[in-house]
Order: structure tokens, then C-alpha cells, then sequence
């Protein structure tokens, strides 16, 4: 495993952490085996990528295994007898596959991706696997495919958008469309949890509700970083180039080198000079990656009842946890670091 911000604030803090390495490293595992096993199966303009908790780099034994055959390009009818022949390998190497939603597990085109951004015709699951395409993926086979369509995506978001020039001269660093469809993933991810519950009469209440307090928050966190990186990294190649159009382009490119990044790594890499920041938050997402990897615990929390909840010490155990994991995220953002707290400031809200 590369030495990485994970690994780097491990040592700073002097923790092991061992569900995430854990975690990590089955991951790795996992997705090596898959990946020789469909090696035969790549074909011209495909690409097999996985996003959700191996996307993450944080599988565990009770993960989804969420993929999606990425097609850029023209239309063939041998792509659906392709995807059927990767599900059958992933099936076997993973039995339980991609969560219930059917969001992930098959045929997935750039088209609705690329311009169907925001408007009409960007629905939730569009939205959704844009989102995890751009914050949380890995591409199996055809990872330039993979790459291509982040960038086609990036043009949308940052070329095509582009902000009104300010009279100062002073170039924009922050690409507010990506920022605000980051903010409304966030949102939808939360009316959707409350939506869900509803339709399922709160089966599943417990868990889902602890993944909205940590994995889904910190894919939030990791888009937010995302969208400020070249403000408060300022690369030289950005700050100096005059053309308005090479430096949309840029930027655009710097964003993209972004989405090779891991959540959890991206959060270390801006916790790193605030040691007992990262403990907090890591000391609770470690235990966050522990309980669910638990299958004993794992199974009774998935049965936990909204009315059971306040006096079910595995519930509130977790609770307590997210709750580290929040007001760390908040001392980041808000205490910390001066320009994270001068841009959630400016940005987060209005």
C-alpha cells in the first residue's frame, strides 16, 4: 500500500487505525481479484467502475459492491451482453453486488452524464452516479475511458460555465457550478434517507442513518475540498496564466488530477498540520469502519427500530462517534484552517 495523507497522519498522531488499514487493504484484495478475472472482458469504449464504499477504498465484509459499465461512445447491443458477463464475475466473487437502489450493477452511458447536467432531465440517479463518478470511483478495465468522460464532465462544469470577469483582473478559482451541484448531492442524499425510510416503512433505519452521519458526510467534505483545492493550493501554472480561456482549461485539468484522490486521503491531506483535529475525526470514522465491519454488530444494528434507537447502546455508541466526526469537520472548516473557514464562509451557504 503507497504511503499516502492517511498514512502520513497515522504516524503523526501515533494511531493504527486498523479497521481503515483493514479495509484498505481488503479492497485492494478484492478488487485485484476482479480485476483479473474481467480482464478479458474489456472492450473499446467501456470501462468497468466501481464507486460506493471499494470506490472509497473502505470495503468491508457487509460492503455493496457497486459498479457500473461506463459507455462513451456509439451505441452497441453487445454492451448489454458484456455487462451481463461482468455481473456474473462479480456475483461470484461478490454475491451480494450493488445496493437495492439499481442506481449501480449495469449499463451506464456518458451521454445522460455529460449534458444532462442540472435542468429536467438530471435525475437523482443521473446525479448520483456523476457525483460518485467524480468524488469516489475506480475504473477496473479502461481507465482512460474513465478519465475522458471526468473530463468531458469538468468542461461543463468549469469551461462552459464561465464567471464574469472581474474588473480587478483577478482570475476564479472556484468552480461555483460543480460547487453547487456538490451541495445539492449533499441535500438530495439527505431528503432522500428521510424519502426511503418512508417508502420502506424504516427497515434498515439504523444503518442508513449512520452512513448519512459518516461515509455520505465525508463524500460532502471531499467535494467541498474539491471545489476549493486550486483556491487554496494557488499552483503557479494557474496564477499565471492570462488567457481566460487556457486557464479555464487548467483549472479544469487541476480539478480532474483531484478525482484520482480517495475521500479519506483528501481529508487527511488538509488535516495533516492539525494533529488533534485528524485524531478526532479518524479515532470516529475508524470506529465508523469497525461496526460495519462487525458482522454481529452489523447485523443487529441493521435491525435497530427508530423507536428502539435512543436506548440501543449500539446505536448510541455510533452516535456518539458521528458526532466526534461532525464537530471535527466543523473545526476544520470554521476554526482551523483560515481559508477553508474564509471560503465555507463566503460559499457554504449563500
Amino acid at each position: 500500500m503507497p504511503d499516502d495523507s492517511i498514512d502520513q497522519l497515522r504516524r503523526v498522531c501515533s494511531r493504527e487505525w486498523s479497521a481503515i488499514r483493514s479495509a484498505r487493504q481488503r479492497t485492494d484484495e478484492k478488487v485485484a481479484q476482479i480485476i483479473n478475472a474481467i480482464s478479458e472482458l474489456d472492450a473499446p469504449g467501456t470501462s468497468v467502475v466501481v464507486t460506493g464504499s471499494v470506490g472509497r477504498g473502505e470495503l468491508t465484509s457487509g460492503s455493496d459492491f457497486d459498479w457500473m459499465l461506463l459507455v462513451d461512445g456509439e451505441s452497441n447491443p453487445d454492451h448489454f451482453v458484456l455487462a451481463q458477463a461482468v455481473k456474473k464475475v462479480v456475483d461470484g466473487y461478490y454475491p451480494k453486488g450493488p445496493g437495492p437502489t439499481a442506481v449501480f450493477g449495469g449499463l451506464v452511458s456518458s451521454h445522460d452524464l455529460v449534458h444532462h447536467i442540472a435542468g429536467t432531465r438530471d435525475t437523482n440517479e443521473n446525479l448520483t452516479r456523476r457525483i460518485l463518478l467524480l468524488l469516489e470511483s475506480k475504473a477496473l478495465t479502461g481507465s482512460p475511458l474513465r478519465e475522458r468522460v471526468i473530463r468531458n464532465i469538468l468542461v461543463r462544469y468549469v469551461v462552459r460555465d464561465r464567471p464574469v470577469p472581474s474588473r480587478s483582473g483577478n482570475r476564479n478559482f472556484i468552480p461555483h457550478f460543480l460547487l453547487n451541484d456538490v451541495v445539492r448531492y449533499w441535500r438530495t442524499m439527505a431528503s432522500d434517507f428521510a424519502s426511503k425510510m418512508w417508502e420502506r416503512n424504516n427497515q434498515g433505519w439504523a444503518i442508513r442513518n449512520t452512513k448519512l452521519r459518516f461515509s455520505r458526510k465525508l463524500l460532502f467534505v471531499a467535494g467541498l475540498l474539491t471545489c476549493f483545492s486550486a483556491e487554496m493550493e494557488t499552483p503557479n501554472h494557474l496564477s499565471s496564466e492570462d488567457d481566460e480561456s487556457r486557464f479555464l482549461v487548467l483549472l479544469s485539468d487541476f480539478i480532474c488530477d483531484q478525482t484520482s484522490v480517495s475521500p479519506l486521503n483528501k481529508l487527511a491531506s488538509k488535516v495533516l498540520p492539525y494533529p488533534a483535529c485528524g485524531e478526532k475525526l479518524f479515532d470516529a470514522y475508524d470506529a465508523f469502519v469497525a461496526a460495519l465491519n462487525d458482522e454481529s454488530l452489523r447485523s443487529r444494528f441493521e435491525t435497530v427500530t427508530f423507536e428502539a434507537a435512543p436506548a440501543d447502546d449500539t446505536y448510541n455508541r455510533l452516535r456518539e462517534h458521528s458526532h466526534s466526526f461532525r464537530n471535527g469537520i466543523e473545526e476544520l472548516f470554521f476554526d482551523h484552517d483560515p481559508r477553508l473557514s474564509r471560503l465555507i464562509r463566503r460559499l457554504g451557504v449563500f
